[in-house]
């Protein structure tokens, strides 16, 4: 039925088309021939419906049938159908001798030949755009495997490094504070557990991306100790709100790396997911730390935050965005606007 009704509106835009160039045809010919203009109209109209309804029948009828093989085969109808037709309505005005009919005949094909090369040049041209919006689309999909495939592959560099000084911790802390250390062991834990399974899928949630970040920064709390604050909140947006994985993740990363770790007196890193009117996800990774200069600027923040916005540039096709900005109280707020997703079933 879908193709059907895409049958019927291709259809119908021909009709339209076919009027309107009709009409205008008519218009040319009052002007030179004079005569009353619906004679004029009738006979134009006689040619652009019978070529136009040929071609219904044949595509109906005939649907192997080539292209050339349907414009062959129209021409020939409209030149007959729409000749009689002229005759028939110019008889009396132009006369009816053999010569009058040569003459309306030449019009007819002249008039045939015009309308074949306006459709055929359109269908040309849609032709050509269904192939580039084709490839487009490949092109996207290729870039989108090409992302999650850079997306493991940076996760396979940063986990082991992240894992390893953590366990060093604990190895450290299980001699000097136990309870320290099996506070940052229950933590590590759970960060695995919930990295493992966003990394089995192209998916994950607010539920489960803020499990990570929380494990995360509590990890990072016992190591900094004092030095580091930080609170989660969510606005408006449900936790079963589809995410990609691992994109907030690099932002709070960031933050303690090049914000909250520089500074002597540490500082508060928060996270804000809100929502907007039901069709946009605002989140906010914000620190008070020692802020972007120059130098940190291209040593430190620029790859992690180009990986990012090639991923969302990939997976949203554009209508996604982010932003570093410094505060004019100190540290910086990187903010990601990104459409709503709906979960794959």
């Amino acid at each position: 039925m879908k193709g059907s009704s895409i049958n019927h509106s291709q259809w119908a835009k021909s009709t339209a088309i076919t009027t309107v160039f009709c009409l205008v045809i008519a218009l040319t010919t009052q002007s030179i021939w004079q005569g009353q203009l619906i004679v004029n109209i009738i006979i134009s109209l006689g040619f652009g419906y019978s070529a136009l309804m040929s071609s219904f029948l044949i595509a109906l009828w005939l649907p192997s049938a080539s292209k050339l093989t349907e414009s062959a085969i129209s021409m020939t109808v409209a030149v007959i159908a729409g000749t009689i037709n002229a005759q028939y309505w110019l008889n009396g005005h132009f006369g009816d001798n053999l010569s009058d009919l040569k003459s309306v005949m030449f019009l007819g094909a002249i008039f045939c030949a015009m309308c074949f090369y306006y459709f055929y040049s359109r269908e040309q041209k849609l032709v050509a755009d269904n192939a580039l919006e084709v490839a487009k689309r490949k092109q996207a999909d290729q870039d989108k495997v090409v992302v999650l495939s850079q997306l493991k592959q940076l996760q396979s560099q940063i986990e082991p490094h992240f894992l390893f000084n953590t366990l060093a911790t604990i190895n450290v802390l299980i001699e000097t504070d136990s309870e320290k250390a099996k506070l940052m062991l229950e933590k590590l834990t759970e960060l695995l557990r919930v990295t493992l399974k966003n990394s089995r899928s192209e998916q994950s949630t607010v539920e489960q991306e803020l499990a990570l970040i929380d494990a995360y920064l509590n990890i990072q709390k016992i190591r900094l100790g004092e030095r580091l604050a930080f609170s989660i909140e969510v606005d408006g947006v449900s936790d079963t709100q589809v995410l990609p994985p691992f994109l907030i993740q690099p932002l709070v990363e960031n933050a303690l790396t090049h914000g909250i770790e520089p500074k002597a007196a540490g500082g508060h890193v928060s996270i804000r997911i809100m929502s907007d009117k039901d069709t946009r996800l605002t989140i906010e990774v914000a620190d008070n730390g020692a802020g972007i200069n120059a130098s940190s600027a291209t040593a430190g923040h620029g790859v992690g935050l180009s990986n990012i916005r090639q991923r969302i540039e990939t997976l949203f096709e554009g209508k996604a965005n982010m932003s570093i900005k410094e505060q004019s109280s100190g540290g910086v707020i990187s903010t990601l606007v990104l459409p709503k997703m709906s979960s794959v079933e």
